[in-house]
C-alpha cells in the first residue's frame, strides 16, 4: 500500500497543523519580525544623528546670519572696528586660548582672501570635550568673539562608537574664517592680491 495515497490519523493532522505553525512562526521571525526590529533600530540611530545635525545647521545658521549683518554693518561704517591687517597671532592666540582645556585638539590657518578693504583669514580645527554642553561652550565663545569669527562648517560625532553625544565625549571638527580690514593695517608678504580688482 503507497503511504502516500492512505489517509492522515488525527494525531498526525494535529502534528502536521503544529509542525506548519512553527515553520510559518520561524518564517514570520527570520524574514518579517527580525528586518522589522533592525530598521527600528537602524531608524531611531539615524534620527539621533539628524537630530544633532539639524541642532548644529540652526546654529550654523543663527551664527550666519548674525555675522552677515555684522559684516553689512562694518561696511557701511567703514569697518571702523574690525581688527586691522595683520591680527593672525591675535587671533591664534585667541583660538588656542578657546582650546587649551579640551582632552586634545589641533587648529590651524588655511587660507587668506581679499575683497577690497575687507580680509577674510580662514581656520580649521578639530577638538575633543567630555560632553555636548562644552562643545557648545566652546562655539559659543568662537560665536561671541571680539575678533570677528564667523564659523562656516561643524560636524559633531561621537569620540567612541556607540556612546549618546549628549552625555559622553564629542570630536567637533569647525571651518571658519576672522575677518580683518586694511584701515591702519600694513602690507607684508602675506597679504593677497584684491579680489575686487580682477573683475574690474
Amino acid at each position: 500500500m503507497n503511504i502516500l495515497n492512505r489517509a492522515f490519523t488525527k494525531n498526525e493532522k494535529i502534528l502536521l497543523v503544529i509542525l506548519l505553525l512553527v515553520i510559518i512562526g520561524a518564517g514570520y521571525y527570520l524574514f518579517v519580525s527580525t528586518p522589522i526590529e533592525q530598521s527600528i533600530e537602524a531608524a531611531r540611530k539615524e534620527q539621533n544623528s539628524l537630530n544633532v545635525e539639524l541642532q548644529a545647521t540652526q546654529d550654523k545658521i543663527k551664527s550666519m546670519e548674525a555675522m552677515s549683518d555684522d559684516i553689512n554693518t562694518n561696511k557701511k561704517a567703514e569697518l571702523s572696528y574690525l581688527p586691522s591687517y595683520n591680527a593672525g597671532k591675535k587671533e591664534l592666540d585667541f583660538l588656542h586660548d578657546t582650546l587649551n582645556k579640551t582632552m586634545d585638539y589641533s587648529v590651524r590657518f588655511t587660507d587668506i582672501t581679499r575683497e577690497g578693504d575687507l580680509i577674510r583669514r580662514m581656520w580649521e580645527m578639530t577638538f575633543t570635550v567630555r560632553n555636548y554642553a562644552e562643545a557648545e561652550r566652546i562655539i559659543k565663545k568662537l560665536e561671541e568673539s571680539e575678533n570677528r569669527c564667523l564659523i562656516e562648517d561643524m560636524v559633531v560625532t561621537p569620540y567612541k562608537l556607540k556612546t549618546n553625544l549628549n552625555d559622553n565625549e564629542v570630536t567637533v571638527k569647525l571651518t571658519g574664517a576672522f575677518y580683518e580690514t586694511m584701515h591702519d593695517g600694513v602690507p607684508d608678504k602675506e597679504l593677497p592680491e584684491d579680489s575686487l580688482k580682477d573683475n574690474t
